[in-house]
């Protein structure tokens, strides 16, 4: 199978010269040239053959005053080979498909094979054009067929291991392998190596339970999520979530789901020689839906899987899940690295986000788990954001390292920014950053009001993340289902487990208060420096773990050391680019979210 190119693994290099060879002539004088159909890399990619024979699905967006030309524009492609889909009425869209070679005599352009970091994709040679009589026509989204998103969960080095006798790991009650901590500082390693000298040390935590993740948020007992209504969107289904997530809630003391509480939406044409196949994807449902489940175990969780991780699939599918207006939050833990859309791919998504809004829907993405992907992590060259985190129409998510006390009490807490040294002599890992939540300043949009207004920072762009919770997977959550190979337990992290959590507080907020708002991040920041929000700043800490990033290093033993600035993001008093505002808090935070926005 072809590679495609993972959006978000690897940022873009600067390739071969020659990558401007064998274009198709320019558009006919005729024509209308569509200038944000196609993306920037390609001036810099290297080219391959050209692609002719492959199925691409994309979007024709329309001018929201001109749906009225939608039978005319339909009647043009279907004129030339293309199957054409019902309009998508509420963001303007029409839904086409077709082989890459009758798209591209449609459009003016040719396709090929495209090779940027070691990765493929198929895109245009160049902009799309249009005949100038369909003047509805403002711009074409997904015609770049890649495996454009990818899940940020983030799984730790020390998952929990069989104990004596036992052939499957223990449930989460007892996952103890000898060396992982129940909490913070419950063990500590007598072989911490003294160069690294913090003032907070734990054995990475085995992870926590359903319970423990409301204690993160201190989310009073009388507030369960009944009458929340939350959404999850991610690539393809795996129909087991619902008893694999029974059978350790029960075995962890918690709630399982009640009979139809949780409903699951399986894509209708899954295509599973893409994107890593479903058992890619499916530790991220199981991640998502469990810690939902534990935040708010009365709430309602719809599952809603694409077809696959293209820009157009996941899209489109939050679009359904907008329409089916079944909704109060909507959860993506997915990403991409921001400059590799294209301009008419993020005007669907924002088309997609304001309607939305409209509805009082609100929805969070994830900012992943590469910091700000520059050179120092493992990127090839410069800092970068997440889309669709980036979009100023959706809140975007980042993540802590967070320590809980036995008695359920936030011990410790800072940025999730780690930096990796040996156990053994407290040596730097090269290159030193290991993972961290992502976050900086966007290329392509502009700050947001409630940005500009509110906070003292340079640049003129919008600025990520929002907000956020726990993700760091030394501080993990232990999830049930597929790992290696097998449904066991095992602890995961990253922004995918900031992100349903976040979504969480706020439909927890919604259910309880009743108020009624769409984008939530206006809301968040209006809490800015209040009790409802929970302030995040550096600490002196680090786990101690008997593995390492390297499953074949010499000297497995690793310390993780917390938000010392590996790359360039570190978290700080107010807002900063590891936490946003920080993590929304308790009575404060559920009883407040929106009362702001209500004036």
């Amino acid at each position: 199978m072809q590679t495609r190119l993972v959006i978000g693994a690897l940022a873009l290099a600067v390739l071969v010269p020659g990558a401007l060879l064998a274009r198709p002539a320019p558009p006919a004088a005729d024509t209308r040239t569509l200038s944000d159909s196609v993306p920037t890399w390609v001036a810099h990619a290297e080219r391959g053959a050209p692609v002719t024979t492959d199925t691409l699905d994309f979007s024709v967006l329309l001018d929201p005053a001109r749906t009225d030309a939608a039978p005319d524009v339909a009647a043009w492609l279907r004129g030339a080979g293309l199957q054409v889909d019902d309009l998508r009425e509420s963001v303007a869209v029409l839904p086409v498909s077709g082989p890459a070679d009758r798209v591209g005599d449609a459009f003016g352009t040719s396709f090929a094979s495209w090779t940027t970091a070691g990765a493929t994709a198929v895109a245009p040679d160049r902009a799309l054009s249009v005949p100038r009589a369909l003047d509805a026509v403002v711009g074409v989204a997904g015609v770049v067929d890649a495996d454009g998103m990818r899940p940020t969960v983030a799984g730790p080095t020390d998952d929990p291991t069989p104990g004596p006798g036992e052939t499957d790991a223990r449930p989460p009650v007892l996952a103890d392998d000898g060396q992982c901590a129940a909490y913070w500082s419950e063990r500590v390693t007598d072989a911490w190596p003294a160069s690294v000298d913090v003032t907070h040390r734990s054995n990475a935590l085995c992870g926590y339970q359903p319970q423990q993740l409301r204690a993160i948020h201190h989310v009073p007992a009388e507030y369960t999520g009944e009458g929340a209504r939350i959404a999850i969107v991610a690539a393809y289904d795996d129909p087991d979530v619902e008893a694999n997530t029974n059978t350790y809630f029960r075995a962890a003391g918690a709630q399982p789901f009640r009979t139809g509480q949780y409903q699951h939406h399986a894509p209708a044409s899954p295509d599973v020689d893409r994107c890593g196949g479903p058992q890619s994807w499916t530790e991220e449902q199981h991640l998502d839906v469990q810690a939902v489940h534990a935040m708010a175990p009365d709430a309602s969780v719809a599952y809603w899987g694409a077809d696959d991780c293209s820009t157009t699939a996941l899209f489109t599918r939050i679009l359904d899940v907008v329409e089916d207006d079944q909704a109060d939050v909507i959860s993506l833990s997915f990403g991409s690295t921001e400059d590799l859309d294209t301009a008419d791919d993020r005007a669907l998504l924002n088309r997609v986000l304001v309607e939305a809004a409209s509805r009082g829907i609100s929805v969070f993405a994830s900012s992943g788990n590469d910091g700000d992907h520059s050179d120092f992590g493992d990127h090839d060259e410069g800092a970068d954001v997440t889309s669709p985190a980036s979009s100023p129409y959706i809140t975007a998510v980042g993540a802590t390292s967070t320590g809980l006390a036995a008695d359920g009490s936030v011990a410790v807490e800072a940025g999730w920014e780690t930096e990796t040294r040996f156990a053994r002599n407290g040596a730097l890992i090269p290159p030193g950053f290991a993972y961290g939540a992502g976050g900086g300043e966007s290329d392509v949009y502009d700050r947001p009001t409630w940005q500009r207004q509110l906070l003292d920072e340079p640049g003129t762009g919008r600025l990520v993340p929002d907000v956020a919770s726990i993700g760091d997977p030394n501080t993990g959550f232990v999830v049930h289902g597929p790992h290696n190979g097998r449904v066991e337990y095992a602890t995961h992290g990253g922004t995918s487990l900031a992100t349903p959590m976040v979504a969480s507080m706020v439909a927890l907020a919604k259910a309880a208060t009743g108020v009624e708002v769409g984008l939530a991040t206006p809301a968040l920041y209006d809490l800015l420096g209040t009790d409802a929000i929970r302030d995040v700043t550096p600490a002196s800490a680090a786990t101690w773990s008997p593995k390492g990033p390297d499953a074949g290093a010499l000297w497995p033993e690793t310390v993780f050391v917390w938000d010392t600035k590996p790359q360039s993001l570190q978290s700080a008093p107010g807002w900063d680019d590891v936490t946003g505002v920080g993590v929304p808090d308790g009575r404060a935070f559920i009883e407040g979210f929106g009362k702001e926005s209500d004036r």
